[in-house]
């Protein structure tokens, strides 16, 4: 509930007024009938914007004739330009042109420059909320949770995501309601675009380390994430590496530059076993300022990845590549809000510890009778399910939910 004198104001009186069935109606005619120009906003890391990409596809299929511009970060635009559902990949930058009081100035003239008549904000953040108002989109729909977010948006939705009560892929698509739009669950899968280009630099990147396409199977092991959850410990990873090299798996190990020393670790506890095995374990660990498509390409010529949850897990889903990861049973980095994406549950292994949590937010640590449970997932389990995928998912001559030139 807000505070008496915050609901007394003029200011929230207008914002909070609901437009009636006639005018959602009408808006839903105009949408169909003219090219509206549509804003969707997601300025987070990779993997939330990838679970935004159902919103796009299921916008365009409703209004074909509307332009729909995706505002996100330029880390993850490399993999959205090329979309069909996108006609226009706008840039966030928080740090530069949009950071501070000017640069929120800055982003108010970039929204209204583009004549937006609808903003669809995926996650709630107030200055993108309230640069949405101030630039005078008439339709701005959101999440409402928020105190900021009962002010800036005239079409929200009330959601309480830390609740986990289903997939944020689904979050996402709940807020089109407003605008007509009912879709089932995993109906939509998740997209990004590769183009050929990035596909041969990647195998030409391999090969230059002994990569060879006849070289066997390839599997991706990406061990960092964020910090966002609970992670599978480093020594597993490790284990997991060494064992499928010494099956006869050429294996890519992927990180990114602030993973570096993740993966040197990793390199040193794993090389003194494996003896000459040119090709057979690559290390990619993004120190030459490749952009997110390059790992895309890479992760396009493996059979399976193996990462946690993180954003690299998503890109793998959208790539239809089957993946083995591991989830903690903490609520809200549960696998049922943040799991992969898929309308077939056999593409992917997920890993829980079985143990009683009962934690809404963070692990308790060493009180928990249960502490590390992360390190009760083995590396055999994981070896059995990477077999598994192995067998079920044939290898596929074309990935057709890949977007590519």
């Amino acid at each position: 509930m807000l505070p008496r004198f915050l609901r007394s104001t003029y200011f929230f009186k207008i914002q909070s007024q609901k437009f009636s069935p006639r005018a959602i109606h009408k808006l839903r005619k105009f949408l169909s009938t003219r090219p509206a120009h549509v804003l969707v906003v997601r300025p987070d890391r990779l993997g939330d914007v990838i679970l935004s990409t159902p919103v796009l596809e299921v916008i365009k299929k409703r209004y074909p004739r509307a332009k729909l511009t995706f505002l996100v970060r330029e880390t993850v635009a490399p993999v959205l330009r090329g979309l069909s559902s996108v006609n226009e990949v706008m840039v966030y930058d928080p740090d530069g042109r949009h950071r501070g009081f000017k640069g929120f100035w800055n982003l108010v003239a970039d929204l209204k420059k583009n004549r937006f008549q609808f903003a669809i904000t995926l996650q709630s953040h107030w200055r993108i909320a309230a640069a949405t108002y101030f630039a005078g989109i008439t339709y701005r729909i959101g999440p409402v949770s928020k105190v900021h977010s009962y002010l800036f948006y005239n079409l929200g939705i009330r959601q309480r995501r830390s609740q986990v009560e289903m997939h944020e892929a689904d979050y996402n698509l709940e807020l089109l309601k407003k605008i007509g739009i009912h879709v089932s669950t995993r109906t939509v899968p998740t997209q990004v675009h590769l183009s050929n280009e990035q596909v041969s630099l990647a195998k030409e990147w391999l090969e230059n380390r002994g990569w060879r396409v006849d070289g066997g199977s390839t599997i991706v092991i990406h061990p960092g994430m964020g910090g966002s959850a609970l992670n599978w410990p480093e020594t597993h990873y490790c284990e997991l590496a060494r064992g499928l090299v010494q099956e006869g798996f050429q294996v890519v190990v992927t990180g990114g530059p602030t993973e570096r020393a993740l993966l040197d670790q990793v390199e040193k506890s794993i090389s003194p076993f494996l003896g000459d095995a040119p090709g057979r374990l690559i290390f990619f660990r993004n120190t030459d300022g490749h952009t997110v498509d390059f790992l895309a390409g890479i992760y396009s010529c493996a059979r399976l990845v193996v990462a946690p949850s993180t954003g690299p897990l998503h890109l793998a889903v959208a790539l239809h590549i089957p993946v083995v990861t591991f989830f903690p049973p903490i609520r809200v980095q549960s696998v049922i809000r943040w799991g992969p994406y898929l309308a077939d549950d056999s593409r992917a292994s997920i890993l829980v510890p079985e143990v009683y949590c009962g934690q809404d937010f963070k692990c308790l640590g060493t009180p928990c009778h249960y502490y590390p449970c992360m390190k009760s997932l083995t590396v055999k389990q994981a070896m059995e399910q990477v077999s598994l995928q192995l067998r079920q998912n044939a290898p596929h001559p074309s990935r057709d939910r890949i977007s590519s030139d």
